[in-house]
């Protein structure tokens, strides 16, 4: 691949052929020239699939050379490099087939990354069979993927309006993001309702909702519609009825492809610097979408008041306190609200892990039901954990706990409490202590009381502070310090008849828990 750069500066010049050697990217000749004129005379000759020029040259312009090299039948990857912040600079040179328009002076890095960017869109036209038939679509292509690329990083990254960010919108037509208002909307669907279908079949649904979307957002201008880093859809719109936007593309996926996209929508902003915002405004309220299988199309505003994650702690009380005043509409409240605050966890993607989450806050509930009352109120019907794992939509999951939920209130006022369900963890206790010298495990404890392993996992370590390994090994080593001290035992014997068969593990493990090995702690060393 060949480059030209041209440049009248001679400092300038020689800093960009420097830029592109040090670049590592594999051109086999790197011209340099001074004068329009004189580029014409290489260009014609070798053709270089990129040039690099500067606006102002000496007698003939950069813009009028590309003038005569677009006369030429040959297309070339052209970067306009320019002191000159004038947009009618930009615009006539994106006419003339540039696909990117640099201010200067420009950071090394930068350059970099541009030649690169440029140097891989040819890289990849070269691999296509319908290279010279298709070589302008390509480039319409390569200039689709960069304007993507800038405005997903106004999408990811707090971004200021400096002057050549004014540009850069300018050139891609953004510049209504400067002067109107607008909100993100982003757009998916769920994956879990397409089990059985593979990825690239779901991603093709997830292609055909884009096209759909983009089709669409014709008749919403301004707008611009892009991939996420997330591989969904993102679009930014100045149009005032958002919701219509929103209706549209929700009734047409149905309609035509029999898809329930999940969309979420940010609050309006009213500056430039706030797209990141509400980008993640429209992440959230898409995340909620798209666990709620009765609510497909949910507005940022109207879950901001229930997002506060200070609030969590508060809510548990809320709704213990709703539980013992009998009020079920303030129960279904509190639910609502913290499911929402789970939703949003970076840890959820789906619905098995917000079952996770609301057994968790379950569980804390009942604690703070059991001081409040004095008494014990902290039953947990083991079925309920297995029911919420099996529950395939947020709506059937809400639903499930909120009938637990009312239980609790009958609980709380009738006088005839149940036992303190936690005598499971007593039984634990018993078993480990009566089977400490047998292969002991979690699954085994949990198949002998006929209840689930995680749940059990979990119960045991929020009712004893630790987990269930921890304190199978605290009982042997304690029978293990034992037997050194009263009995003549072998210490392998020992080793064995406290659960371990290997002698060397064994001695690990007591070394670590008493900073002294079973000989040592014998003979009081």
């Amino acid at each position: 691949m060949k480059i030209i750069v041209i440049e009248d500066e001679v400092d300038i010049l020689l800093g960009i052929q420097e830029v592109i050697e040090q670049s590592g990217l594999s051109f086999e000749q790197v011209f340099a020239e001074h004068s329009g004129e004189e580029a014409l005379t290489l260009i014609e000759r070798y053709r270089p699939e990129i040039i690099l020029t500067d606006i102002l040259l000496p007698e003939m312009s950069g813009l009028d050379m590309l003038e005569s090299v677009k006369a030429m039948d040959y297309q070339p990857k052209v970067i306009v490099i320019s002191s000159y912040s004038n947009f009618t600079y930009a615009q006539r040179s994106i006419q003339l087939g540039a696909v990117d328009y640099i201010l200067k002076p420009t950071l090394k890095e930068e350059l970099i990354d541009k030649i690169r960017s440029v140097y891989d869109m040819v890289q990849r036209e070269r691999t296509s069979q319908d290279q010279i038939r298709n070589q302008m679509a390509y480039a319409r292509l390569g200039t689709e993927a960069l304007r993507e690329k800038f405005v997903q990083g106004l999408c990811m990254h707090k971004t200021a309006l400096q002057e050549h960010i004014h540009h850069r919108l300018q050139v891609w037509d953004l510049q209504w993001l400067e002067t109107q208002s607008y909100v993100v909307i982003s757009l998916s669907i769920n994956k879990d309702e397409f089990r059985g279908k593979e990825d690239k079949d779901i991603n093709l649904d997830l292609f055909a909702i884009g096209n759909i979307a983009e089709d669409i957002m014709k008749n919403y201008q301004s707008s611009v519609m892009i991939r996420s880093i997330y591989h969904d859809w993102v679009i930014l719109t100045a149009w005032e009825e958002e919701w219509s936007i929103a209706q549209d593309i929700y009734e047409r996926a149905l309609a035509y492809q029999k898809i329930r996209p999940a969309i979420g929508i940010s609050e309006r902003k009213y500056s430039f610097q706030a797209i990141s915002e509400a980008y993640e405004q429209a992440r959230k309220a898409l995340k909620i979408a798209l666990l709620n299988n009765s609510k497909r199309i949910v507005r940022y505003v109207e879950i901001a008041d229930r997002i506060d994650e200070q609030d969590d702690v508060r809510i548990g009380q809320r709704v213990a306190e709703a539980v013992l005043n009998g009020d079920e509409s303030a129960v279904k409240q509190g639910l609502d609200k913290v499911i929402e605050r789970f939703i949003l966890d970076r840890d959820v993607s789906k619905t098995g892990d917000l079952s996770i989450k609301c057994f968790e806050w379950i569980l804390e509930v009942h604690s703070i039901l059991a001081e409040k009352v004095d008494m014990e109120i902290s039953h947990f019907p083991m079925e309920l954990w297995e029911k919420a794992e099996r529950c395939p939509t947020m709506d059937d999951l809400t639903d499930l706990l909120f009938g637990h939920l009312c239980e609790l209130m009958k609980l709380a006022v009738d006088p005839q409490q149940p036992p303190h369900p936690h005598y499971l963890i007593d039984k634990v206790k018993r078993i480990i202590e009566m089977k400490y010298g047998e292969e002991v495990t979690l699954q085994t404890v949990a198949d002998e009381l006929s209840i689930h392993p995680v749940w059990l996992s979990r119960l045991f370590k929020k009712e004893t502070g630790q987990n269930f390994l921890d304190y199978l090994t605290e009982i042997r080593i304690e029978q293990a310090k034992q037997l050194l001290r009263s009995t003549n035992l072998k210490i392998y014997e020992i080793a064995e008849k406290i659960g371990y068969q290997e002698i060397q593990y064994f001695g690990k493990l007591f070394k670590k828990r008493t900073n002294m090995t079973p000989k040592e702690f014998r003979y009081g060393k």
